[in-house]
């Protein structure tokens, strides 16, 4: 009896071992039996761009390339990607990447190529830090004295995605991670209206604005830049010469409209652009107002968000002020995308 006990515990001994080695064959977690497991783990990332007025994904529609950085505890650079054309814009499009697993910092500029008006340096996986992934904005000098930096053509569209701590695991055999975007151009449609007979020409007038704001981090805050003076891409004026009453009747309208449009790079709260509009032949000021300020007049009214969310989800401006006979604003009233801003109770 004694040795028909001895030879159940050495079976149950083995059978436990047996059990124990087979598990470990099969965990891709386990240090035994790796190379005769696949482990592998097909990981993708997803780019979305919801951050707009609309709160819907505009990504497939409007971004042409992207490019994904991640980068290690360390703030190293371990990985990049860029993809672009017509991939970008088939339904659940998704990028696949080379990854081990671990923590990352995941950065996405996305916009950037040959024909861009952003660019940022050249970076190398295993040397470069994520103090390098800095966007510049394109700039010329003019020959004045002070050699002022301008931006005198149409911006490309910039955007900026982040995740600071993402984890790719085994925990699956497929992982897709999501970075969002934000749009970092703007465009600001800037209207002169003289409604009393008198024509409005747009070559008589100089529209600029004025901002430190070319120069963005990889976290895609502003660094400190010099002043940048942006001017129209495009011009054009026109107007109506008759309107017609409730009545039937003809009556004269006579409306006269110039119009610029100026495109800008990424609009905080913290900064103070300026929008100047000028008389070329007087030299004198039609109007000079703070830019931000004004386009947040309507924020309080139509939107349930923070100041800046709305700057970044907002990327197009409709401006029109109102002129009297000698060309200079009337200042009790402004429109702005559709809202009409009154300053007759306004401190401004």
């Amino acid at each position: 009896m004694k040795t028909v006990k001895t030879f159940a515990r050495q079976f149950s001994f083995s059978l436990m071992m047996a059990m124990t080695l087979g598990s470990a064959v099969v965990s891709c977690d386990s240090i035994l039996g790796e190379e005769e497991v696949d482990c592998s783990v097909e990981y993708r990332v997803k780019f979305k761009y919801d951050y707009n007025m609309k709160y819907a994904d505009a990504f497939s529609r409007e971004v042409e390339t992207v490019t994904l950085y991640a980068f290690d505890d360390n703030g190293k650079l371990v990985y990049q990607k860029t993809e672009e054309g017509d991939v970008l814009g088939e339904e659940g499009y998704t990028m696949k990447v080379d990854l081990e697993p671990g923590d990352y910092h995941l950065i996405t500029w996305a916009g950037l190529n040959n024909e861009a008006s952003f660019s940022v340096p050249l970076v190398t996986a295993g040397e470069s830090s994520l103090d390098e992934l800095q966007c510049k904005m394109d700039r010329l000098y003019s020959r004045a004295a002070d050699g002022t930096a301008m931006v005198n053509s149409k911006l490309s569209s910039l955007w900026h995605g982040e995740v600071t701590k993402q984890s790719f695991s085994r925990a699956a055999t497929s992982q897709v991670v999501t970075v969002p975007l934000v749009k970092n151009t703007n465009t600001i449609r800037v209207i002169l209206q003289q409604m009393d007979g008198v024509t409005v020409e747009v070559d008589k007038f100089e529209f600029t604005i004025t901002d430190d704001n070319g120069l963005m981090n990889y976290d895609n805050k502003l660094l400190e830049d010099e002043t940048l003076t942006y001017y129209p891409y495009y011009r054009t004026q026109g107007g109506t010469d008759m309107g017609t009453r409730a009545d039937g009747e003809e009556e004269d309208s006579n409306i006269s409209v110039a119009i610029a449009q100026i495109t800008v790079g990424r609009l905080v709260v913290e900064n103070n652009p300026r929008l100047t509009i000028t008389n070329k032949e007087t030299g004198e000021p039609v109007l000079s107002i703070p830019l931000v300020k004004y386009l947040l007049l309507t924020e309080a009214e139509g939107h349930d968000m923070t100041n800046q969310e709305y700057l970044d989800r907002q990327d197009e401006y409709n401006m029109t002020f109102f002129l009297d006979e000698s060309m200079k604003w009337i200042q009790t009233s402004i429109i702005i995308n559709d809202w009409v801003v009154r300053f007759n109770d306004m401190d401004m």
